[in-house]
């Protein structure tokens, strides 16, 4: 018998303490309802609840921005649904002074309201915002991709169709818009040996090919094989060159001193090239090859050259230059932050919208004939209001679909970080009942091994 070491209480303690330790925790899973108060409960459960946490609060939110998103797009419509009521009207004023019961003052009278219409059209345009963001006037442009439509414009250099819109007194006219604005110094080299094509936007045999070059001088070769059955070749001397002013300068006297079967020049910056075709200079920079049937809307532009689909007519082969040159047929596109990870967007269309972009600025009703011009004007205008707020809908419906996505995304990423981070408090209401006991039957060993000590004073009597 020994009294320096009570190694039974020593056991009994050191258990009771363990018991303790345990219990303590069990009693701060229950008072939190969290099994992971601290990154030691569980390091990899940690790990694994705070990304989820992250991506349930980001989609959280993504949510919350799709439906500012389908905000903006019912104040779009709303506004387009009051422009398809103007152009309602402006249609009926036009039917009325097309009538030859009217005389000359009685269409002034028209035409008077009619102007005013189309000043509230340019007014809706101008001043329709949303956050003070402006509906129809949004400056954020991106370049169509051709790639499940994550962008949502039209370029030549990226379809190999005259896609884009050459816009001219108040008429539409499908083409290739090429901008050389941002040419240099340090990246004229890029353009050295490379081409740009296009083709007849009508079946007439003839295509046009513009190689830049930095030997010899500028040429002109005719006949070869393109996509026509006559290509008219151009070598462009771009040595030493530094600009796209300059670039376009060479590349516009060129043609026209090689005017191909005698065509003739407009003037220095306008070249009718074929007999559908021309070549216009819009800025210093800027060149658009523009077919010579025109529209009064941009989607009846575009409808045009949509029937030249799949053949070799109305093509515009761009793709060598678009490391340099850049497209000049844009829309606005509004990016909606729509998923917890970078770049996960959802593109709103932000077209512009005034009384010439659909088509009616020059409405004319003073006399029957200018008013029987002004209803097919009109009846154009309704239809690009049509599709305006076609893809308004659309795109609202999407997002819609979005939100519902989204929410049973975040329920269900929801339960599975609760499964990992979340108390059992019946299983652990259990473990600290029995902890409990554990507890008190130490005290109470405790207290026995303390006693048995005791008996080594019955041999000291």
């Amino acid at each position: 018998m020994v009294i320096q070491h009570n190694m039974a209480a020593l056991n009994t303690m050191r258990q009771a303490g363990l018991v303790a330790t345990s219990q303590a925790k069990n009693s701060e899973k229950l008072s939190s309802g969290f099994c992971i108060n601290r990154a030691a409960d569980d390091a990899a459960g940690l790990a694994i609840s705070e990304k989820m946490r992250r991506q349930i609060r980001g989609l959280t939110q993504a949510s919350l921005n799709c439906q500012e998103g389908i905000g903006l797009c019912q104040v779009r419509d709303g506004a387009l649904t009051e422009v398809h009521d103007i152009l309602q009207r402006m249609n009926e004023l036009s039917v009325k002074a097309a009538t030859e019961t009217l005389d000359p003052q009685d269409r002034s009278y028209i035409q008077s309201e009619v102007n005013q219409l189309i000043l509230e059209i340019d007014r809706i345009g101008s001043t329709t915002t949303f956050n003070e963001i402006k509906i129809f006037d949004y400056d954020n442009e991106k370049y169509f991709k051709g790639a499940q439509g994550t962008t949502f414009v039209k370029s030549a250099i990226g379809s190999g169709y005259l896609t884009d819109v050459y816009q001219e007194g108040g008429m539409y006219y499908p083409s290739a818009n090429l901008n050389f604005g941002g040419v240099n110094s340090t990246n004229v080299g890029s353009l050295y040996n490379k081409s740009f094509k296009f083709t007849c936007s009508q079946a007439c045999d003839e295509a046009f090919d513009f190689e830049f070059i930095t030997t010899g001088t500028g040429s002109y070769a005719v006949p070869g094989s393109l996509d026509g059955e006559e290509t008219h070749y151009y070598k462009i001397d771009i040595k030493d060159m530094s600009s796209g002013e300059e670039i376009l300068d060479e590349l516009f006297n060129t043609v026209k001193n090689n005017m191909p079967r005698n065509y003739t020049a407009d003037s220095d910056d306008k070249l009718l090239v074929s007999h559908s075709n021309r070549m216009i200079r819009t800025s210093p920079t800027s060149i658009s090859i523009a077919a010579t049937t025109a529209s009064r809307t941009p989607k009846g532009a575009y409808d045009y050259i949509k029937g030249k689909f799949g053949t070799k007519w109305g093509q515009a082969d761009c793709k060598e230059l678009a490391g340099v040159v850049t497209g000049d047929k844009t829309v606005s596109v509004l990016p909606i932050q729509a998923g917890a990870e970078a770049n996960q967007h959802i593109y709103l269309t932000m077209e512009k919208m005034n009384s010439l972009s659909i088509g009616v600025r020059y409405v004319d009703v003073t006399t029957p004939e200018s008013a029987g011009d002004s209803i097919d004007m009109v009846k154009g205008a309704l239809e690009e209001i049509s599709r305006m707020r076609s893809d308004a809908g659309a795109e609202q419906n999407r997002l819609e679909h979005t939100i519902n996505n989204l929410n049973n995304v975040v329920e269900n990423t929801t339960a599975a970080e609760s499964r990992i981070r979340d108390t059992d408090m019946a299983k652990t209401m259990v473990d600290y009942a029995n902890k409990n006991i554990l507890l008190q039957a130490g005290q109470a060993m405790m207290a026995t091994a303390n006693q048995s000590n005791q008996g080594v004073l019955t041999l000291l009597q």
